[in-house]
């Protein structure tokens, strides 16, 4: 009887411990599943409150979405945005996504977004002689119902608690085509004051007083050639009936001849850029320009020795101050 009872209480265990090893999966499985759905539901909550400020702020007329769902890794991803800026041109979105968000502050100090997929369910808006007649007339080629494969990725780093430091970078590519870069450095622009802000006008005008005591440390940005300028060409060569190695030849000897319309005592560096976009031109080329100003960037303290070099006609002074730097590689 005795070795029944222990074998019973045995095989009782056993038992208590599979169900344990079934349940508590289960469960893990359920509270994951609730995470998973209140995360979303926040994500959309939190979305939401970001696009009411934003038509608030006057910029937009109207921003929707399809979905908002919450990654596993905390990416966001948007499928379908609608965007209708102030001015009621509208353009669409496919795939957003947002990674590295700060959700802890209404200004995130640290943000990565990636967009993809482009559309202009309008058409190309008017753009009244902006750029030149044959990239307006490639603008206005494109299909209501065309998506670009343009890629967009945007970042930002921001630490109040350092003078406002604010590090930030974009980039705007098309496959087989080009790749443009912009990043720049600021202090003592309170962004996360700013953001508070819902009149428009009122946080332009907050935002144009804090230039004054800004400092802005560098700014750069480059511009890569992975197949646009050949395209170009060819199509002028096509358009006009002519050779497109001669296109291309009469478009470097033109950036080679900028110093002509240069002031004096800026000849040199103007030959100097007319060589490196001479290069560029050659294609499949990156060009680079970054500018690092004297002072820290600092506004305040560039704007009189600006001003005065400018008065002076002295505008290599003003290229001396701001350390423009350009090459092509």
């Amino acid at each position: 009887m005795h070795k029944r009872a222990i074998l019973r209480t045995s095989r009782s265990r056993s038992e208590n411990v599979k169900k344990l090893l079934i349940i508590v999966p289960l469960l893990l499985i359920v509270a994951a599943g609730g995470l998973y759905f209140y995360a979303n539901r926040e994500t959309e909550n939190q979305l939401d409150r970001y696009i009411e400020r934003a038509i608030a702020s006057g910029a937009y007329n109207d921003i929707q979405y399809e979905s908002a769902e919450f990654g596993m890794d905390g990416t966001i991803n948007i499928s379908n945005l609608s965007i209708t800026d102030a001015t009621d041109f509208n353009y669409t979105i496919d795939n957003v996504e947002i990674a590295n968000m700060d959700f802890l502050n209404t200004f995130p100090r640290t943000i990565s977004v990636t967009a993809s997929g482009f559309g202009l369910p309008q058409g190309a808006p008017e753009l009244d002689g902006v750029f030149a007649p044959e990239l307006e007339e490639l603008l206005g080629n494109i299909s209501s119902t065309q998506v670009l494969p343009i890629e967009m990725r945007y970042n930002h780093e921001y630490q109040p608690t350092d003078n406002d430091l604010f590090t930030s970078t974009m980039n705007i590519g098309l496959p087989d085509s080009f790749n443009f870069s912009f990043s720049s450095t600021t202090r003592n622009i309170p962004y996360e004051m700013l953001n508070q802000i819902s009149d428009q006008a009122e946080a332009q005008a907050a935002f144009s007083n804090a230039l004054f005591s800004a400092e802005i440390p560098e700014v750069s940005l480059s511009i890569s050639d992975f197949g646009l300028l050949d395209a170009y060409i060819q199509g002028q060569a096509d358009e006009q009936g002519r050779n497109a190695q001669v296109i291309r030849d009469e478009l470097m000897q033109m950036t080679q001849s900028l110093f002509l319309f240069a002031p004096t005592d800026l000849q040199n560096m103007a030959i100097d850029l007319g060589n490196e976009l001479s290069t560029f031109l050659e294609g499949n080329r990156t060009f680079n320009l970054a500018v690092r100003p004297d002072f820290s960037g600092s506004v305040q303290q560039l704007q009189t020795p600006i001003m005065t070099a400018f008065f002076n006609n002295d505008y290599a002074q003003i290229v001396d101050l701001l350390n423009v730097e350009f090459f092509t590689e």
